[in-house]
């Protein structure tokens, strides 16, 4: 039996309302892409076979290193939906990325530990691992995060409590 919604004592309705929307522009997205192929070509010229190695297992390390950092940021979230991050390789958002609308203030927070926490995690691998392996570890890294920052920068005026939502080619900020 379906009730229309003033019979339906307790119901919420949320009312979001566009505040600001980012298109990311293919320019940016094919510059953005073509840094990779760059890093690739410079290992290969500097270290032959091992700079090779080094930009594919250097991209599972950061993938790694992010996905542990995610989890640890997520055990004092409290919301179940929040927690739901998924994987991808569609850009601009390669790897690890929101799998509903997120709250602003929750992604940038999210974002901020990625970024300090994986900084912290590659100084400590630095007298270990060889001089291609930092590179490319340090490169994927920042390559990883770059539209995400770059969003959390353009968004910096917003409210924290607003809702972002990432699309294929767009970022909205909504609020209530």
């Amino acid at each position: 039996m379906k009730q229309s919604l003033q019979e339906q004592h307790g119901a919420t309705i949320y009312q979001y309302k566009l505040v600001k929307r980012k298109v990311i522009r293919p320019e940016l997205m094919s510059s953005h892409i073509m840094t990779v192929a760059i890093l690739l070509g410079f290992l290969l010229l500097m270290f032959g076979m091992d700079g090779l190695f080094s930009w594919l297992i250097g991209f599972a390390i950061v993938q790694l290193v992010h996905s542990l950092i995610l989890l640890l940021t997520f055990i004092r979230v409290e919301e179940a939906a929040d927690r739901k991050w998924v994987w991808g390789i569609k850009p601009p958002w390669f790897g690890f990325k929101p799998a509903n609308d997120i709250r602003l203030g929750l992604f940038r927070r999210v974002h901020r530990h990625l970024f300090w926490i994986g900084l912290c995690l590659e100084a400590i691998l630095y007298p270990w691992v060889t001089e291609s392996m930092m590179i490319s570890i340090v490169f994927w890294h920042f390559w990883l995060l770059a539209p995400r920052l770059l969003l959390s920068f353009s968004f910096r005026k917003q409210m924290k409590e607003g809702l972002l939502r990432l699309q294929k080619y767009e970022a909205s900020y909504y609020h209530s």
